[in-house]
């Protein structure tokens, strides 16, 4: 069964390069329905929208644009995933008011997608806050009890979520993020949702320090999406400087584990989306440097 690639639609870079003319930004230039089409045209059979755009361009996903878009599956036999919002948004946040407006977005972002049928609604479980307590130069016992506290906040609204929009957990797929992932995981076994594993975010040490095999082997019962992806990761007397998405072959992730990886996803036919986070031309660059290494995969 051959991969099904996917790129990411409306990625900022290629958003801002609408928008801005002459050094001018001009909103009225912005225009979902494009970039999806140049997706399916491109090659790649899935398109994932980021769903903060409907936070930055509140008239982007427009019940004509949805209309579109519906017609551009049907007429590309293209399929979506949705990337649900994530900037300023904190599920796992002690701070109620915050919480109870992270969810609201989650579902109304949800909402608005659900005549698109999304395969998978790919959802960041903890932000930036919880990603700052997770790395507190404080004893690990004590980083262990921050991080399940939040943990709790999280799982709260993620049921909460879940009961307002009715969705059957499994098509929300929790991304491993900069967070302790083993935590993470007991909330995807209590709630019974899936997982979208991304692989900048480990190779860089955002979630754990296991090898792209050693999660994928533990954790593929769950996973239903991948974001395929390279990252660069360097310390300096402590300090660390990472990149967590760019093109497949310019990190540090290697040929051998990019091949051992793809070679095990067909051993055992899986068959969901994958996705590139990346601009259009690091993906077909991504897809050239996968044709080579791992050529009977495609």
């Amino acid at each position: 069964m051959p991969f099904r690639f996917g790129l990411t639609a409306l990625d900022f870079q290629s958003t801002a390069q609408q928008v801005i003319v002459d050094g001018i930004p001009d909103f009225s230039l912005v225009n979902v329905v494009n970039p999806v089409r140049d997706t399916a045209t491109s090659g790649f059979s899935v398109a994932e929208i980021s769903m903060d755009a409907q936070y930055i361009l509140d008239s982007i996903f427009t019940p004509k644009a949805i209309d579109q878009l519906v017609d551009l599956k049907d007429e590309l036999g293209l399929a979506y995933t949705i990337h649900l919002p994530f900037w300023s948004i904190e599920l796992a946040t002690f701070n109620e008011p915050v919480r109870q407006g992270s969810v609201k977005s989650q579902v109304e972002c949800i909402r608005l997608a659900e005549r698109l049928e999304p395969e998978a609604y790919v959802l960041h479980a903890t932000g930036a806050l919880a990603a700052e307590f997770s790395t507190l130069p404080y004893s690990n016992n004590t980083v262990r009890l921050i991080c399940m506290l939040l943990s709790g906040f999280s799982m709260q609204s993620i049921e909460e979520i879940i009961t307002q929009t009715e969705i059957k957990p499994r098509r929300l797929a929790i991304e491993n993020c900069m967070f302790p992932f083993d935590v993470t995981r007991d909330m995807i076994d209590d709630l019974d949702t899936s997982i979208c594993f991304d692989t900048a975010h480990l190779i860089t040490h955002m979630s754990g320090n296991e090898s792209v095999m050693e999660f994928y082997a533990t954790h593929k019962d769950r996973i239903i999406e991948i974001h395929l992806q390279d990252g660069i990761y360097h310390e300096y007397d402590g300090a660390i400087a990472r990149e967590d998405h760019v093109a497949l072959g310019r990190g540090i992730m290697g040929d051998e584990v990019l091949r051992e990886f793809l070679l095990a996803l067909s051993a055992d036919d899986f068959d969901g989306p994958i996705i590139f986070e990346l601009t259009r031309s690091e993906a077909q660059e991504s897809l050239d440097k996968i044709k080579h290494i791992v050529p009977e995969v495609l």
